[in-house]
């Protein structure tokens, strides 16, 4: 048992295309670890998942934010309002929301105290980063950072502002070497040097191959992700359109929702694919397991969005690799990493239709390519991918960083010390973890 209970610090919880943050918790308390998840926001009315059934961890919702109570406490609790006053003198780099970003981190600092939360983890280093770096600097817990796709690579990310958060923090995680190269461009100093990767886990057992591989579905061409630009699935159906104009039998399954479904159903009237393409809308993980044991192929044209979003390791991918089915996707972000440079799934141009045609072909035509490649996916998701493992050393870092910090809630001078400890403990900077 680590004893120190962590805290979660999430826009939403639970978020249904947010497994990894799922995985990750249920991860660390097997581990032995107590979590407290404070959601930010109000769930979406959305399917729910049934790992969510194995949760223990407590869901603090923060709907009604109130400050007073940290401003107002007893001597030894109350915020000394020149800290506070320190943080409104940097407005203009913390951004516009620091109002409503402050209030919130008033309000989680008695919500961290009253639950002891030794370690503060955000995902995603946008607002709820922000807000955990406001509260460490109010005398807050430490807290951490994993920073995925769209907090990095978007048009309008302050680099200047993420520099600031990651100075704060005890760790910056990251979950591919493609986000740390980048990152490495474009941070300096403490910044840079603190950030590390480890990749997302899920369950192996979960997503594995079955006995009845032969029993798969014929030309079942399967996609799963949020119907946005990224994700390409325009891209999809235009390349299944150009499979239907030479003469090749396929049926695709879309599992998602999103802003561009409207777009998407006008595209399959336009390319005469009705019938052919169907949308399952959102659909738990134990629906997705199911469909990825039926389909033939998984595809993911990813492509990088025209505000600059892209995608860094879907986790839809590891799951279609682990269940051995065989999967095309694109060379962006952490995606090569995934499918080990085409050498486990095969990777076409990003936003190439005929490239992505061909590959749906060529897999569609040959159980022997399909068995091949089924077979190299599998064996890299039990190198990489296994949740178990990948747990492990997170659940190491946080345990470094507790007793580094003496587990005490807004002990001076902890952020400098965790973070030196959990460079220690890692080994490298950057690579070592997985």
């Amino acid at each position: 048992m680590n004893g120190a209970p962590i805290g979660y610090l999430l826009k939403k919880f639970p978020r249904l295309s947010e497994t990894f943050v799922l995985n990750e918790i249920l991860g660390l308390e097997r581990n032995g670890w107590p979590v407290h998840v404070f959601s930010r926001r109000a769930p979406d009315s959305e399917p729910r998942h049934p790992q969510l059934a194995r949760l223990r961890a407590e869901v603090i919702p923060m709907v009604e934010i109130d400050p007073w109570p940290a401003l107002l406490a007893e001597d030894g609790e109350r915020v000394a309002l020149p800290r506070v006053a320190a943080l409104v003198e940097e407005a203009e780099l913390w951004g516009p929301k620091l109002p409503s970003l402050l209030g919130e981190a008033l309000h989680l600092l008695p919500l961290l105290r009253r639950r002891r939360i030794a370690h503060l983890h955000a995902h995603f280093a946008t607002d709820s980063a922000v807000v955990a770096a406001l509260a460490r600097e109010l005398g807050g817990s430490t807290y951490s950072v994993t920073l995925h796709a769209k907090d990095i690579y978007r048009d309008g990310v302050s680099f200047e502002r993420l520099e600031r958060i990651l100075e704060g923090a005890a760790m910056a995680v990251t979950v591919c070497d493609a986000n740390v190269a980048h990152l490495r461009q474009r941070l300096r100093g403490r910044a840079a040097a603190k950030v590390r990767r480890l990749y997302n886990g899920i369950d192996l057992t979960r997503f594995a191959p079955r006995a009845e591989e032969a029993r798969r579905d014929a030309d079942h061409i399967l996609a799963v992700g949020r119907l946005v630009e990224k994700k390409g699935f325009a891209i999809l159906l235009r390349a299944v359109a150009e499979l239907h104009r030479r003469g090749a039998a396929a049926r695709v399954t879309i599992v998602g929702e999103g802003e561009e479904r409207p777009a998407l159903e006008e595209a399959i009237g336009r390319l005469d694919l009705a019938g052919t393409v169907h949308f399952a809308g959102a659909l738990d993980q134990a629906a997705v397991r199911e469909l990825m044991a039926r389909a033939t192929v998984f595809c993911l044209p990813c492509v990088v969005g025209r505000d600059g979003n892209q995608d860094a390791l879907p986790t839809v991918l590891l799951e279609a690799l682990a269940s051995g089915l065989p999967v095309i996707s694109t060379p962006v972000g952490g995606i090569p990493e995934i499918v080990d440079s085409g050498r486990a799934g095969v990777l076409v141009p990003a936003g190439d239709v005929e490239a992505v045609a061909r590959a749906l072909e060529a897999l569609l035509a040959s159980p022997a390519l399909r068995e091949s490649l089924a077979g190299a996916g599998r064996r890299r998701a039990e190198l990489l991918f296994d949740g178990d493992r990948n747990s492990l050393i997170l659940s190491a870092w946080l345990r470094e960083i507790v007793t580094r910090s003496g587990g005490e809630v807004g002990r001076p001078g902890a952020a400098e010390a965790t973070a030196a400890g959990a460079a220690r403990a890692l080994g490298t900077d950057a690579g070592g973890g997985s």
